[in-house]
Parts: structure tokens; sequence; C-alpha cells
């Protein structure tokens, strides 16, 4: 059995699992199962299962397709059209990350 390292941080697994639910609340409006959503995305529903529990596993690409067939797609596109964070100046602290690399 293949033992992988948690990555992930606390904020970023509650994030993770509260997008997954909203994923589900998008599916479960549309009167879709997995099943008839693994047929629209060409996505095992295992994997769409995962993803929907929040999984930090699922590739990006999966997520994104999914958003595309459930009609989610243009909220994340807000996301990304906002402008960039300002880059931390020389000197600023950054705040540590509880990863064990």
């Amino acid at each position: 059995m293949r033992q992988e390292k948690n990555f992930t941080s606390l904020a970023v697994t509650e994030s993770l699992v509260r997008l997954g639910e909203r994923i589900r609340r998008a599916r479960k409006v549309r009167k879709l199962s997995l099943a008839k959503l693994e047929g629209i995305c060409r996505i095992h529903r295992t994997t769409l299962g995962r993803l929907e529990r929040g999984d930090p596993g699922v590739a990006l690409s999966v997520l994104l397709t999914v958003l595309e067939a459930l009609q989610e797609l243009p909220d994340i596109e807000l996301v990304l059209s906002q402008p960039e964070t300002p880059k931390h100046k020389r000197g600023v602290a950054l705040p540590v990350l509880d990863r064990d690399f």
C-alpha cells in the first residue's frame, strides 16, 4: 500500500470540502445523478464523488470540466479576473505554512 503525505493545510482542506458541497448542490439542483454527470463530463463517477467530498488529489482539469458542465465556470472566471494581489516587498515576512515537506 502506498502512503501519501498530506500537504494540504486545514484551511485548504476546509475550502475543498465547501467547494465539493457547492458542486454537489449544483448537480442536485439540475437533477443530475453522478451517473448522468459522468456521461456529460466523461469523468468516472468515482472521481466525481471524490471531487464532491473535497479530495485534494482530484486534478484541476476535472474540477474545471465539472464546473463547466454544471454551468458554474463563470464563478471561477470572476475569481480569475480579479487583479493579482501585490507582490510581497523584500523584507516582509511571509506566514509559515503548516506543512511537513
